[in-house]
C-alpha cells in the first residue's frame, strides 16, 4: 500500500492515523480535564493528599461536548470521564489514591495513582512536598473505526491495551489567605503502541501551575480567585475565575478557559449542617473555537469529608466531680 493511496481521503485518513499512530511519533495526549479543579487538587497535585486536614472522599463524572455525533454508531461519541479519589492526613504525612477512567470514542484512558506528601511550617504557614506513583493503561478499540476500505490490513481487529509505570511530583503551600502549588505529571513518559509495530504514543509530561486566594467579604461572604495553568510540549492552557461561598453553605462561580474560548458557571450546596456532605456541579459553555462541538459539557461531583484522626493520647477533660 503507497503513501499516495494512504492520504488520498485527507479527512477519513487523518483520523485513523492519528488513532493508528501509524506515524512514527503520534500528537501528545492531553491530561483529562476538569471545570471543578480547585474541589479536588489531587488529580492534578499530589502534594494536596491530606492537604486540608479532612479525611474525603469524592466521586466526579464530566461528560464533554454533548450530543457531538462520531462516525460510528454504537454511542453518541460524546467525550466521557469518570474520578474516585481518597484522602487522608496523618499526622504531618498525608496520603490519597485516585482512579480515573477516560472515554474518548474508541480510545480509553485509565489512572491509577497513589499519592503521599509531607508537610511542615514555612512562614506562617504549611509546605507540602508530594510524589505519585502508579499504573497508566490506555486501550485503543479498532471495532469502533469505520473505515472506508474494511480490508485495510492497517487496521487492527478487537480491542488492544497497554499499562506502564507512571509517576509524578509536586509542591504546595498553604496559609489560611492563600495556597499555590505547582506540580509535573507523566515524568516516566511512558510510550504506547497499541498495535503499530513502529508508532509510539508517548504521555508528554505536564506541569500544573493552581492558585487560590481567600477572602472575607464580610459575616456571611467568601471569595476565592483561582486560576489554573497547564502546559505541555510547547502549547499551554489557562483557566481563571472565582467562586463566592455565602454561609458556608451555598457557593457560585465562573471560570474562563482559554482553550477552545469555555465559560464555565457552577455552584454547590452542602447536603448536611455539619458540611461533610457537598454536592457541586458545572456547566461548560463553548462561546468560540470549533464549531463541530456541542456548545456544552456538565461536570457533577460529590464529596463526603470527616475530620482527620487524632493520634496520641486522649484530651483529658475536667469536671468538678473528678479531679486527676
Amino acid at each position: 500500500m503507497t503513501l499516495n493511496f494512504i492520504f488520498r481521503n485527507t479527512n477519513h485518513y487523518r483520523l485513523i492515523c492519528l488513532l493508528l499512530f501509524i506515524s512514527t511519533c503520534a500528537s501528545a495526549q492531553k491530561d483529562a480535564q476538569f471545570s471543578l479543579f480547585n474541589l479536588n487538587a489531587l488529580y492534578i497535585n499530589p502534594a494536596a493528599a491530606g492537604a486540608d486536614g479532612l479525611t474525603k472522599v469524592q466521586v466526579t463524572h464530566r461528560t464533554q461536548y454533548i450530543g457531538y455525533q462520531s462516525t460510528y454508531a454504537d454511542d453518541g461519541g460524546a467525550l466521557s470521564t469518570q474520578l474516585a479519589s481518597f484522602s487522608m492526613p496523618v499526622k504531618n504525612f498525608g496520603i490519597g489514591f485516585y482512579a480515573l477512567n477516560d472515554n474518548s470514542g474508541p480510545r480509553n484512558d485509565q489512572d491509577f495513582k497513589l499519592a503521599a506528601s509531607y508537610h511542615f511550617p514555612v512562614a506562617g504557614g504549611n509546605l507540602f512536598l508530594g510524589a505519585s506513583a502508579g499504573l497508566f493503561r490506555q486501550a485503543i478499540d479498532y471495532g469502533k473505526l469505520r473505515a472506508r476500505d474494511p480490508d485495510d490490513d492497517l487496521i487492527k481487529t478487537g480491542t488492544i491495551s497497554e499499562m506502564n509505570p507512571d509517576v509524578g511530583a509536586g509542591v504546595r503551600y498553604v496559609t489560611d489567605a492563600f495556597h499555590v502549588g505547582f506540580s509535573l505529571s507523566h515524568l516516566l513518559q511512558p510510550k504506547y503502541k497499541l498495535g503499530s509495530e513502529t508508532g509510539t504514543n508517548p504521555l508528554p509530561t505536564t506541569a500544573y501551575l493552581n492558585a487560590g486566594v481567600n477572602i472575607e467579604m464580610g459575616y456571611l461572604l467568601d471569595l476565592q480567585p483561582i486560576v489554573l495553568v497547564k502546559a505541555y510540549t510547547g502549547s499551554a492552557s489557562v483557566e481563571g475565575g472565582a467562586t463566592v461561598t455565602y454561609n458556608k453553605k451555598y457557593w457560585v462561580g465562573a471560570t474562563y478557559r482559554q482553550q477552545d474560548t469555555y465559560f464555565i458557571i457552577m455552584g454547590g450546596i452542602y447536603l448536611l449542617s455539619d458540611q461533610s456532605l457537598r454536592l457541586s456541579g458545572a456547566y461548560d459553555m463553548v462561546i468560540g473555537g470549533n464549531n463541530q462541538k456541542s456548545p456544552s459539557s456538565f461536570e457533577v461531583m460529590l464529596s463526603y469529608a470527616i475530620p482527620s484522626p487524632k493520634f496520641g493520647k486522649k484530651t483529658i477533660i475536667r469536671t468538678p466531680r473528678f479531679r486527676y
